[in-house]
């Protein structure tokens, strides 16, 4: 019939473990992703500082979850 559904646990996809190369890509593109988004969270808090409204939410550029995903990794 259909693909099986893909469901992931601490450390594993599926039925698979993740290789340590698969997870150091995946820890490398987080670190990025974390980077970058910060650096926006930055530029936001700064505009919405200049223009004296309200500094915007973290979790609207995903911070939490990157730190919550790098800790699973």
């Amino acid at each position: 019939m259909g693909q099986e559904p893909l469901i992931v646990t601490d450390r594993c996809t599926g039925s698979e473990a993740l290789t340590v190369a698969d997870r150091k890509i995946i820890s490398q593109g987080l670190t990025a992703l974390l980077r970058e988004r910060s650096v926006a969270y930055e530029i936001a808090v700064n505009v919405a500082l200049s223009r004296g409204i309200a500094r915007p939410d973290v979790r609207d550029f995903g911070l939490p979850d990157i730190l919550r995903l790098s800790r699973m990794i």
